[in-house]
């Protein structure tokens, strides 16, 4: 019988040894850092209510994260690590056990234990509670908390990225038990266990956070606070980052993210590529019901020249999962290689013509100006389709109605682009398996959701690898989506005085809590 059992011991080993041969790019502090002083951070956007398991847009998420914690939590290179359980024991497919850290205390000053982590998600699963996050845990059969410090899990079915949802605030945040009795909703109270309390909140305006100074992973937090600044305008932030106003802030676009590079007191923190852009095709109607029409823009495409033009150079190749997804996602090389991925003029003529559209035909895509590279992106590929006789329009709309439009799918194609997952399949297995509700495909390849479905259930890490494998394969070779690029998702201007800050790949500032001011 094969053995499932996995520690925390036996993974942070081997994170030792590649940190140890270089293979993992951990900051490296080379100052001692100092505590104390205060940051601004100027942030896009209001949180939608303060609940973790209520709001979890990603406007609140930029708020909650820095007062609530997990049972694991993610660390620079985005690799799972002890966060409120110390390490965990995976004894077989459908069972997790968790040992919980000691001498944790709420920011109340009561003591976290293992009832506050059953009630949690026993909570997200209440259908009373109507819990967005939910779903996500459809298949844990049930929450035991045998003693103060132990959490079981047991599973229905094969969870293989359970421990992946179980480490990010907008999937599995513990909550305290108390407080939840106390005020039934918890979207105007905060209260964790984590590096920083809210002191203040002000709907529109922004919140300030201060030092917990009972935080368990102590020296930790060095600073004194922050004060969180919400400033919708791109521009406004990098002025303010520009004139010292704010200590923090992020861009979308590129072209501002190079002006903040040029002053002399500014650096900009990206993480990992992450973020796609996605041009869906609708299987279910012309053009792109036929395989040879797919396959014929995706032979017109030039990603390389869209990165270089649109990003700057600040992107990547893609398939339907990111470079930020490993170790599931192909290598630059064997991306490049892939079927349809270079573009071949000849070729894209050779499959009109054997189509039976050998002067080409026209479609529309349908995007908005919501992101900077949006628009842009979908003219270059007008542009090198209409070399083989293939004329794409381009409709631009509000993104709320561009929202609408896709939930409806009325079009031939869309553009736009998605952003990080805590698992690989959250890319693609709702946007694109066939049958699904929200599928912006329609495609219904029996090898692609089979290939899909396995995704979602196979426990043994080898095996699913491979079958990543040959899913990159397969919606390559069919043109399931057509991705031109992976980039960052948000550029962080950051003054050089604060040492120890890191923007991480799912958009998040958890750093803040390494984070010191040197001046």
């Amino acid at each position: 019988m094969k053995n499932y059992r996995k520690t925390w011991r036996v993974i942070s080993f081997f994170g030792i040894l590649l940190l140890a041969t270089g293979l993992l790019a951990a900051p490296v502090l080379s100052e001692t850092p100092k505590k104390g002083g205060w940051l601004t951070v100027a942030t896009d956007a209001t949180a939608v209510g303060l609940d973790p398991h209520l709001s979890i847009t990603f406007s609140t998420y930029t708020f909650t994260e820095h007062v609530y914690e997990c049972l694991l939590r993610y660390d620079y290179n985005m690799e799972l690590m002890p966060g409120l359980a110390v390490s965990w024991d995976h004894p077989d497919p459908l069972t997790y056990i968790f040992h919980l850290r000691k001498g944790v205390k709420w920011h109340n000053g009561q003591d976290f234990t293992s009832e506050d982590v059953k009630f949690s998600f026993d909570r997200i699963l209440d259908p009373k509670v109507g819990s967005p996050i939910a779903k996500i845990f459809k298949g844990v059969k049930s929450i035991e908390a045998p003693d103060t410090y132990t959490v079981k899990i047991s599973l229905k079915e094969t969870f293989p990225d359970f421990l992946r949802y179980a480490a990010f605030i907008r999937n599995s945040a513990i909550v305290c038990k108390s407080e939840v009795l106390k005020h039934g909703s918890l979207q105007k109270h905060m209260v964790g266990t984590g590096p920083f309390k809210l002191k203040e909140y002000k709907h529109g305006v922004g919140a300030t956070f201060e030092r917990n100074p009972d935080y368990w992973d102590q020296p930790l937090p060095y600073i004194d606070g922050f004060k969180f600044v919400v400033v919708k305008d791109e521009a406004s932030r990098l002025a303010g980052i520009r004139k010292k106003i704010y200590d923090i802030g992020w861009v979308k676009g590129i072209q501002l993210a190079n002006l903040a590079k040029k002053e002399p007191h500014i650096t900009i923190s990206k993480s990992s590529e992450d973020r796609q852009g996605r041009l869906f095709l609708n299987h279910s109607k012309f053009p792109f019901n036929n395989v040879k029409l797919r396959q014929a823009v995706a032979s017109c495409i030039d990603r390389k020249a869209i990165i270089n033009h649109v990003l700057l150079g600040n992107g990547v190749l893609s398939t339907i999962i990111p470079p930020v997804s490993v170790p599931f996602v192909l290598s630059q090389k064997e991306i490049a290689d892939l079927p349809y991925y270079k573009q071949d003029y000849e070729l894209a003529k050779k499959l009109l013509k054997e189509a039976g559209h050998p002067d080409g035909f026209e479609f529309t895509i349908k995007t908005s100006p919501h992101s900077p590279d949006y628009v842009p992106t979908c003219e270059m590929i007008a542009q090198q389709c209409a070399k083989v006789g293939i004329k794409v329009k381009i409709r631009q709309m509000d993104w709320g109605v561009f929202q609408k439009v896709r939930r409806s799918k009325d079009y031939q194609a869309t553009y736009y682009a998605g952003s990080w997952r805590a698992s690989p399949v959250g890319y693609f297995y709702r946007y694109m398996r066939g049958g699904q509700k929200a599928d912006e495909t329609l495609q219904n390849d029996p090898d692609i959701n089979r290939l899909m479905d396995l995704t979602l259930t196979e426990p043994d890490p080898k095996k699913r690898k491979e079958i990543f494998k040959e899913l990159q394969y397969k919606t390559a070779d069919t043109v399931t989506v057509i991705i031109p690029y992976a980039m960052p998702g948000r550029f962080e201007m950051v003054n050089k005085k604060i040492k120890g800050y890191h923007f991480m790949a799912n958009r998040g500032r958890a750093y803040l809590r390494q984070a010191w001011i040197s001046e």
